[in-house]
């Protein structure tokens, strides 16, 4: 749990800007249970539930994060459910917040196409999937996973959470393929994911004068980190594109630069992305609609325990005119306990300070 103090100003219209105010949120807080069984001859049986919590009195529903069932053995893991793929689980990795949550969590800018709250659709958990996870070699892993449909809202949800690209968002029905590769070895990891998704036509996405509809979408996350001993070091590039109906591509790169650093029983924590224009964005004006932005982060992680660490951290975003970029725990949402929302006005810049405890069981 954190106590935040957020606020978004800067929009040049009062009535747009977000006032600071206080709030209490949890973070993507979670309860599960998983367990295996053996079969015999190197085989398991393997299960997960999982079920997000909010502190704030707000019902939950079970199995609303990774929640599979599966066979595991030499040959690797096969499991069907709704499952983290790789492109989520590589942004997680690069992430410097214990947990890849919070104000400051680098999915601000990630996959999001100029804007929104929440995490775009690259950083959501793929929902009726089934994916193979191969073993270990020296280092080496990989992931290729498939869904049947990214979310399971209606044909006719526009704009939902779970797929949101912040100004321009394209609804359901879609199929899925992603695949992974990671090698970690030592103070070296190096991660690649790609991620498309079929939306078939589903719904606007994109540029600001007349929105048209997409064929797909597509991501390609490439991240390595390198741990130096007294902390780590990292670097994160991600490339969003949309295939849009007729119109050509819409296609943005974002870039994450983090590191740590270890001080006593505690570690200093940083990181800096940057947001690109959108290529193939107009304005009303028929002109190139620049939409870039910036994303900090400064904080400090003290460790009480192995299981339980105090936090504070203090995380701002830079929009441009055109772009609406907020946190993973947006300064826009209504409530505390959910981490999406639409963004914030144009040139509104988010700000948080946050402290908090984290307890881990």
């Amino acid at each position: 749990m954190t106590f935040d103090n957020v606020r978004a100003t800067g929009s040049g219209a009062t009535a747009t800007d977000i006032k600071a105010r206080n709030r209490l949120a949890s973070n993507s807080s979670y309860i599960g249970f998983k367990g295996a069984e053996d079969l015999g001859n190197g085989l398991k049986a393997v299960f997960q539930l999982e079920n997000g919590v909010s502190f704030d009195g707000t019902a939950g529903v079970w199995g609303n994060r990774d929640s599979f069932v599966g066979v595991a053995g030499g040959f690797g893991t096969v499991a069907a459910g709704i499952l983290t793929g790789p492109t989520r689980a590589l942004g997680a990795k690069m992430d410097v917040n214990s947990g890849a949550t919070g104000v400051g969590a680098n999915t601000a800018l990630l996959g999001k196409l100029g804007g929104g709250a929440g995490a775009g659709a690259f950083d959501q958990r793929l929902n009726n999937a089934v994916a193979y996870i191969s073993p270990n070699f020296s280092g080496f892993s990989g992931v290729i996973a498939y869904t049947t449909g990214y979310t399971n809202a209606g044909a006719a949800v526009i704009g939902t959470a779970k797929e949101s690209f912040g100004a321009g968002n394209f609804s359901n029905v879609n199929t899925g393929l992603t695949l992974g590769a990671n090698y970690e070895n030592g103070p070296i990891y190096v991660g690649y994911a790609y991620t498309n998704v079929d939306v078939q036509n589903g719904a606007n996405i994109g540029t600001v004068a007349a929105p048209v509809t997409v064929d797909n979408v597509n991501n390609h996350r490439l991240g390595g980190k390198f741990n130096f001993g007294a902390g780590t070091v990292g670097l994160l590039w991600d490339q969003t594109r949309a295939n849009l109906n007729g119109a050509g591509d819409q296609k943005q790169n974002v870039y994450y630069l983090s590191g740590t650093f270890n001080v006593g029983a505690g570690k200093i924590i940083a990181q800096y992305g940057i947001a690109g224009d959108v290529k193939n964005t107009v304005n009303a004006l028929g002109q190139n609609a620049k939409e870039r932005a910036r994303h900090w982060e400064i904080g400090y992680e003290h460790s009480l325990s192995k299981r339980t660490i105090l936090k504070a951290a203090y995380s701002a975003i830079a929009n441009n005119a055109n772009t609406s970029y907020d946190f993973l725990y947006g300064v826009s949402n209504g409530t505390n306990s959910t981490a999406t929302a639409a963004g914030v006005a144009g040139n509104a810049d988010p700000k948080a300070l946050s402290l908090g405890v984290r307890h881990s069981f």
